[in-house]
């Protein structure tokens, strides 16, 4: 997926199945052990569907010519706290946003 500015066409489920494959590929969150092998095994799958969410969210970023580069040369326990801190959200937003609503006159 391009970036929006470059692509202006609107983003897709297929383009979100895209990222969430590739996600599953190369995930951000993964060992630093496991990027530096070479072929590398299969990755560690989601232990769930919102870090596979989060997962897809960060690729989707590394694809975007300004944001990508503040993703690079990030520590592995860093990496990972950033996914599962967007995967928290993801997990709450649904209640959250439930909440919001009924508190809104």
């Amino acid at each position: 997926m391009t970036d929006f500015i470059d692509s202006p066409t609107p983003p897709t489920q297929e383009g979100a199945k895209h990222d969430l494959l590739s996600a599953s590929w190369y995930p951000y969150d993964a060992s630093d052990e496991w990027r530096q092998s070479w072929p590398s095994p299969p990755a560690a799958p989601a232990g769930d569907w919102a870090v596979a969410a989060a997962r897809g969210i960060i690729h989707n970023l590394l694809d975007r010519r300004a944001i990508k580069r503040g993703f690079e040369d990030v520590d592995e326990d860093v990496r990972l706290e950033i996914v599962e801190t967007i995967a928290m959200i993801i997990r709450t937003a649904p209640g959250w946003y439930e909440q919001q609503e009924e508190a809104t006159p």
